[in-house]
């Protein structure tokens, strides 16, 4: 009953950071990533669809798999 109860919230959760995120990624003070994977987690426990949608859309499945392999995608680049 709790899980039909949380996936809804989980959701809303989701899209709200997606369009967050996209706005991020025309919007320079705003960070993409972080909300990208808040929308990942969201997705997961609240709609396997929608999961499977966000990781295999061209615009945010690549951002999150490379912060899934690497986990800091940004450490490699400091010197």
């Amino acid at each position: 009953m709790i899980k039909k109860l949380s996936q809804p919230f989980y959701i809303t959760i989701g899209f709200l950071s997606l369009i967050t995120g996209i706005i991020g990624i025309f919007v320079p003070l705003l960070p993409t990533t972080p909300f990208l994977l808040l929308t990942a987690y969201c997705f997961s426990k609240g709609s396997e669809k929608l999961y499977q949608w966000l990781m295999n859309n061209k615009l945010t499945g690549p951002i999150i798999r490379v912060w899934q392999k690497k986990k800091n995608p940004e450490a490699d680049t400091e010197c």
